[in-house]
Parts: structure tokens; C-alpha cells; sequence
């Protein structure tokens, strides 16, 4: 049993409940999300410092703000450390200032030893991926578990091999869920290419097809810090019936919070089963 606390409160986002909370809100009243048919499995969203992505967060989190999942399992990426794998905690608290989330225990046991799950706690103590995820969560759904996982891989078998593990365990626990990717886009371009790479990983990723997007990455020359994420969950969807990537919000550093001459992308999108 592990209680995480928060390491990233004060430089990434308030640490100061009442501050956090309002800039969440603040946030959410101005993401303008468009009607949806189709249910929603999951979502893709960045984490950066709120005050660059946390307008393009707010897309992704208003979208399932009816929806009432038991459990939410988060794909972050490690940037820290290269691993075989994915981490997942196996049990104990998630903690930030908007109050503590319980760990799931039977899915993270389940999954923990297994396959190409371990728990390495050095991946998860200081990675702020995952972390800034969590409270946006807190803000929209009232009750749940967390299933945090960090990936340390990008290689298309190992995200397989994930995504197969992840929907055995899932559809055995049978309570609903809903997932959460999360990856930032292009890194410290001028804006007018940021915008040109990321539009070449956003249509790869429309594709719904893992080998588009391995291939947007590795020969085209776009960007995602979350590849892993974004591959085993992409995969995961699709094997419990997705087909359809929604984009709802695309913006840049240069368009939030910062100048234009070397950027940050962010993507808001959703995973859809028609």
C-alpha cells in the first residue's frame, strides 16, 4: 500500500484547493465540446502546466463530465526512465490537494507480476504525466478508482501485448471504466511547423490504426511524448469494439500561454464506439 502524494502541486497547477479548483472550473466554462454520437470509451488528453494545457484538457474532461465510471485507468508516459512495460500501483492513495483517490487493488493486482505489468515505484514517484491528470478527474467524477500505469514502452508488440492484458483483466472486473490517455504533442518548434508535425500525428491518429501512427512518428517526423499511452490504449479501444478518434480541441503553447517561437502541442480527442 502506497500513498502517493503530489509532486508537481505549486509548479504545474495550484496547490491550494479552493485555487485549483477554480481554475479548473474557469476552464471548463469556456471548452465548448460539440454534440457526440457513439459511446465514449476514452480520451486523450496532455499534461503540461495547466496554464499552457490545461484549456485543451478542459475539452477532454467536460466530455465525460455525465458520464459515471467506477473505474478510471490512466496510460501516462515515463520521462524518466525507459522500461519493458507498463508500471501500474498496485494499491494505496493518489493523492492531490483536491482531496485523495483510492487505488484500485483488484485490478492493480491483477495486473501487477503479469505479463508485461510490473510496479516500479521510481517510475510513478516523480512523473507529473499522470499526476496532473488526476485532478481534472476529481473535478468531473464524484466516485471512482484509479488504475495508475505508466508506459515505458513504445515498440508496437509491447503496446500489444498491454492492451490485451489490460482488456482480459477489464472485462473480467466488469465494472464500467473509462480511460484516460495522456500525451503532449510536438516539443519547442516554431509554431507554423508545430502546427504541420502535430496535423500529421492527428490525421495518423484519425486512422484509428497503430501502424499509421508508428509510422507518422518514425518516418514523417511527428511528435507524441505519450506514444506508448497512445498506442496501447488506442489498441485496447479497438479491441473492445472502437473505431472513431473525435478530435475536440488542438492548440499550441503559442495559443495559450506562452510565444510563438518554440511550442508545446496539446490535443484533446476522444476514443468513440459508433
Amino acid at each position: 500500500m502506497w500513498h502517493r502524494k503530489p509532486v508537481v502541486a505549486g509548479a504545474f497547477y495550484p496547490s491550494e484547493r479552493d485555487d485549483l479548483s477554480g481554475m479548473i472550473k474557469e476552464y471548463m466554462d469556456k471548452a465548448d465540446i460539440p454534440s457526440l454520437e457513439g459511446e465514449v470509451l476514452g480520451i486523450i488528453s496532455p499534461h503540461a502546466g495547466y496554464v499552457y494545457s490545461g484549456p485543451v484538457a478542459a475539452y477532454s474532461f467536460k466530455l465525460v463530465q455525465d458520464m459515471k465510471p467506477e473505474v478510471v485507468v490512466v496510460l501516462a508516459p515515463s520521462h524518466r526512465a525507459r522500461f519493458n512495460g507498463g508500471s501500474v500501483i498496485p494499491g494505496g492513495i493518489y493523492e492531490t490537494p483536491l482531496g485523495n483517490i483510492p487505488i484500485d487493488e483488484k485490478i492493480g493486482e491483477a495486473l501487477n507480476g503479469k505479463g508485461r505489468f510490473v510496479f516500479i515505484k521510481e517510475a510513478h514517484q516523480h512523473e507529473h504525466s499522470l499526476e496532473v491528470q488526476v485532478p481534472f478527474l476529481q473535478a468531473v467524477i464524484d466516485d471512482f478508482t484509479l488504475v495508475p500505469i505508466v508506459i515505458g514502452s513504445v515498440e508496437l508488440d509491447v503496446c500489444r501485448d498491454m492492451a490485451d492484458e489490460l482488456y482480459d483483466v477489464l472485462k473480467k472486473d466488469g465494472r464500467r471504466f473509462l480511460l484516460v490517455i495522456s500525451t503532449d504533442l510536438s516539443h519547442y518548434h516554431s509554431y507554423e511547423s508545430a502546427r504541420e508535425l502535430d496535423g500529421l500525428f492527428i490525421e495518423s491518429l484519425k486512422t484509428f490504426n497503430e501502424e499509421s501512427i508508428k509510422e507518422s512518428i518514425s518516418r514523417k517526423g511527428a511528435e507524441a511524448c505519450g506514444e506508448g499511452p497512445i498506442l496501447t490504449g488506442l489498441m485496447l479501444a479497438r479491441k473492445l469494439g472502437g473505431d472513431t478518434v473525435e478530435v475536440l480541441k488542438y492548440a499550441t503553447s503559442g495559443d495559450t500561454a506562452g510565444d510563438k517561437n518554440q511550442v508545446v502541442g496539446y490535443l484533446s480527442a476522444a476514443l468513440i464506439k459508433q
